[in-house]
Parts: structure tokens; sequence; C-alpha cells
């Protein structure tokens, strides 16, 4: 009897032993197959927005994280190419130096608590019990770190293997790339070269969003076209390089002067645009003063002695809707409207 009972012993602590590897296969299953989708879903990001509401957000939902981090690497990407990211809560531009301080050796580091932890990578308001930093490199350069935070001290212990998150950050360098690059390339193909301020192809894509905007949610917007009459007389005077530099120096103090929400750009040699959400109509004549003075300071400051004058074409959303009921009103119809107001001003 004593014979049976063991034998169901043994078989019971077997059974009980492979049902434990069994959980473990299928664990291990469940988190690799997570791990693709992670890895697919950083692959077919087509910006910064996707990598925030996805792959970032899949890495803690899967593997149980407090938080996932990427550090971007603001010397090797220009920021502005990426658009307005600041508003992101897990992507972050940080200096070259952070990655050359933490990073002495272009390897995975985890550890627990925040002793050995760069400030740059310390998130102060969170109390993290162990962390897992990956450099996510290209051409041997660190453009960024992946960062992994747990608040459990034990789950990043140096025990366990680095090589998937090595994966994922080549992965990830890979993708960062594509996305700049098509970034960069969108980019230039819509800012004029002169100005560095937006171009034609660039005005009516703005127009045509801000449309759909008006149309259907009824944001209203303003549309400015700004023409600087006698021009010319800079170029005649003192040559085609002095009348670049002129309209070089009067898109940056347009920068300077506006806001970042308008969208300032270069619709012809001697003509500027601004497209920017409508407030009230008492802005008009605030807009028009500050172009003016926008013109003169450019005169004052590069010693141009011309009689230089600005014509100015507006329209706002309303304004729009009461030339036409076509609810397909295009960016051409609002460019067409300006045009014949400015027209009439010259």
């Amino acid at each position: 009897m004593s014979k049976v009972n063991n034998i169901l012993k043994e078989n019971g602590e077997l059974k009980s032993e492979l049902e434990g590897i069994l959980g473990l296969v299928k664990e291990n299953e469940a988190k690799y197959e997570g791990f693709k989708v992670v890895e697919y879903a950083f692959l077919m990001s087509e910006s910064l927005d996707d990598y925030s509401e996805k792959p970032l957000k899949y890495l803690e939902e899967i593997f149980s994280l407090d938080k996932a981090l990427l550090f971007i690497n603001n010397e090797v990407f220009e920021e502005d190419v990426f658009g307005e990211v600041n508003y992101l809560d897990n992507i972050i531009f940080t200096e070259d130096r952070t990655f050359k301080y933490f990073y002495l050796e272009k390897r995975p580091y985890c550890d627990s608590g925040k002793t050995n932890m760069i400030k740059e990578f310390d998130l102060a308001n969170d109390d993290f019990g162990s962390y897992l930093f990956s450099p996510v490199i290209e051409n041997n350069k660190i453009i960024g770190s992946l960062n992994l935070y747990s608040k459990d001290p034990l789950r990043f212990d140096g025990e366990s293997s680095f090589d998937f998150i090595r994966d994922l950050s080549f992965k990830i360098s890979v993708s960062l790339g594509k996305i700049y690059d098509s970034l960069k390339l969108y980019r230039q193909s819509r800012v004029d070269m002169i100005s560095n301020t937006y171009n034609t192809l660039a005005m009516y894509e703005f127009l045509n969003q801000a449309l759909n905007r008006y149309l259907r949610y009824d944001y209203p917007f303003d549309f400015y076209l700004f023409e600087i009459d006698n021009l010319k007389k800079i170029v005649d005077k003192y040559g085609y390089r002095a009348g670049d530099n002129f309209v070089r120096c009067l898109a940056s103090l347009m920068y300077e002067n506006f806001r970042k929400s308008d969208i300032i750009g270069r619709f012809g040699r001697d003509v500027f645009y601004l497209i920017m959400p409508h407030s009230d109509d008492s802005v008009y004549d605030n807009i028009v003063y500050k172009f003016k003075q926008i013109l003169q300071n450019v005169c004052e400051e590069k010693d141009f002695d011309a009689d230089l004058e600005v014509v100015i074409g507006h329209t706002d959303a309303p304004g729009v809707s009461s030339f036409t009921e076509n609810e397909k009103l295009r960016s051409e119809d609002v460019v067409n409207i300006v045009d014949e107001l400015l027209s009439k001003n010259r």
C-alpha cells in the first residue's frame, strides 16, 4: 500500500511540476507575442504621436511596467522637424551629454533605487524601485534611450537577459530614422528657402485643414495676404541679395512678433501670408499695425532707404461662408477671395 501511495505522490508532484512548466511556457509565449506587437507598432509608427499612443503604452500594459519613456538626442534630431512634441509625457528631448555621461559603455543598464541614475533620467515625482535603460544606437552614435521603470525593486535585478531590449532598441533606431527622414523631406518641400517660412504648397494644405475644421467643427480662422509695395526699389537700388536679405529679416521678425499657433508663409516674392485662429474684428487693426511696424523695423535695421507700403487682403471664416454656400469650398477659393480684396486695396 505504501508503494502505491509513493507512486501516486511522485506522480502528483510530477504533474504539479509539469503544470508549472507549461504555465511558464504559456506566459513566455504570451510575452513573446506581446513583444512582437510592440516591435511591429514601433516599425509601423509614422510620427512621435504614434510612438506615444501605441508602442510605449503597449510596453507598459503588456509587461506590467509603471513607466516606459523614450529619450531623444536633440543634437542628432532637430526637434522642430517632429513638430510640437512638448505635450507628449512619454517622449523627452535631451542633450547629447546626457547619453555620454550615463552610457559609458554602449550597453543596457539596470539597477534598483536611484543611486546610480543620472538626474535627467530620474522621474522626481515617482518612486521607482528598479529600472532598465537601453541606448538607441545608429552608426555607432547614441541617438536616444529606451527607459523602463518599475516600482518593484526586484523587477530588473540584472539576472535577466538583455537581448529583448537590445532588439527593441535596434528596431526603434530604424523606425526613428525613417520617421525623421520622412518628416524632414516633407518639411523641406513645404518651406521657402529664402524666408525660411512656409511656401505656397504648405499654404494650400493649411487652408484646407482650416476650412475643414471650420465647416465640421465651426472653428473660425483668419487669412491675410500682405503685399509689400515697391519692394522692387530695394532690389534696383541694393541688388537681389539685399532683396533676399530683406525678405529673410522680415520673416524672422514676423516669427518673433506673432504667436506660435499662427502660420506664417511666403506666397510670392513680395507677398506673405498669415493663417491664424479668429478672435474678433478688433484684432484686424492690431495685425495691420503690427505688420507695418515690422516692415518699418526691417528698413531701419538694414538701413534701407525705400518708401515701402503694405497692401493687405483679409477674410475670416465667417466672411468666407458669406461668399458661397458651397460646402466643398476649397483653399483655392479662399485665396481667390482675398486676392480680389488685395486688388481692390492697391
